[in-house]
């Protein structure tokens, strides 16, 4: 059962965008060889939704298309909730028809909608949990009974789903082939720090703020969307003028940013524990780890196996000591290249792979 040649459907609860989160990158990947088509979130309904026209796919690049669409009902309840998902099913499969792309697999990264796969008729379907979801929303339960499989990526998010008695699969985060090599930009200053994703409340902005006043000297690189509200003090962290070290250069497209981790001295995850998920992994370490970089953060569980290639502390104080003495003295030339071949080895292709072998175990799944 290979992930090759299929129709495959994937339902993200972000859509296609610059700014690229797990969903994204395995669309991409799996477009590589599969056809993919990526399902936008509807946005807010609105009651013009109730004539709303069919849903239209566009062409992205190569094998990869965007299917967006408008909820025909308000989630008022669970009825209405259920009601629209048979029809906004109905004219999604017909949709699909029409672009001759039965769907072979359907992967869910939105615990929120399509709660019933079996109507868009997949030969599979998967829910891929990437985030910490706390069974809240209408249909998360269903969606559990109702999928073929489930795979996290984390042993701390499975736990979760083992009562749904479900083939269940861990794997961790992945990254793309082409994400060891690029050439550094030459507009930013030499020997800068770098965090690269969203700076939201989930960004402990205390530590960034210590760690710009501590090292003056040090430029302090930010990329990805300020998604702080405009009365929130945090904000000013990150805007020109309060420190003369921060630099936010915004949204980039993702296949610039390894362009600006190539060219960091050491990369940055500090991120609030207070916030569900914060300490189990971060999206960008990879990355990070691809080029060979140093990576400062918090402490995430499933980077407790390779602690000895990250400086991943909780303590404020004793983080900055570690930054400290990396800015002062270094570190040993080895774990670059030890960072690098442990990034080669959570490739996509690689966990494809793992993905086919689990499929062969799943019952009832239909990929022929």
């Amino acid at each position: 059962m290979k992930l090759h040649d299929k129709n495959i459907l994937i339902i993200s609860n972000e859509a296609w965008g610059d700014v690229w989160f797990s969903k994204h990158n395995y669309a991409y990947e799996l477009a590589r060889n599969n056809r993919v088509t990526f399902v936008d979130p509807p946005g807010p309904w609105r009651p013009w939704n109730l004539l709303s026209p069919a849903p239209k796919i566009t062409h992205v690049m190569g094998d990869l298309y965007v299917l967006r669409y408008r909820n025909r009902l308000p989630v008022l309840n669970k009825w209405f909730y259920r009601l629209n998902e048979r029809l906004i099913a109905r004219s999604i499969e017909r949709c699909l028809k029409r672009h001759g792309s039965p769907t072979d697999a359907l992967i869910t990264f939105d615990p929120t909608r399509f709660t019933t796969p079996q109507r868009l008729h997949p030969g599979v379907s998967i829910f891929l949990c990437v985030d910490k979801y706390t069974f809240g929303f209408h249909g998360e339960r269903d969606l559990c009974h109702n999928v073929d499989a489930i795979i996290t990526i984390s042993e701390h998010l499975s736990v979760r789903y083992k009562h749904f008695h479900k083939p269940l699969l861990t794997i961790g985060h992945a990254i793309s082939r082409d994400e060891f090599q690029a050439d550094p930009p030459t507009d930013l200053p030499p020997g800068y720090g770098l965090y690269v994703g969203t700076i939201d409340a989930r960004v402990d902005h205390a530590h960034v703020r210590e760690m710009l006043e501590r090292f003056p000297q040090i430029p302090f690189v930010f990329v990805g969307r300020l998604a702080l509200k405009e009365d929130d003090p945090e904000r000013a962290t990150y805007l020109p003028g309060r420190y003369a070290n921060m630099r936010h250069l915004g949204v980039k497209p993702f296949n610039e940013l390894k362009a600006f981790i190539a060219g960091s001295r050491f990369c940055l995850a500090p991120m609030d524990l207070r916030f569900p998920g914060n300490d189990i992994s971060h999206h960008k370490t990879f990355q990070y780890l691809a080029l060979g970089k140093p990576v400062f953060s918090t402490v995430f569980s499933e980077y407790l196996p390779i602690r000895e290639l990250m400086y991943m502390e909780n303590d404020r104080s004793r983080a900055l000591g570690l930054l400290r003495d990396f800015l002062e003295k270094g570190e040993p030339e080895h774990l670059a290249g030890q960072r690098v071949a442990h990034a080669r080895s959570m490739t996509y292709d690689q966990t494809f792979e793992r993905i086919e072998r689990f499929l062969e175990t799943v019952p009832h799944a239909d990929m022929t």
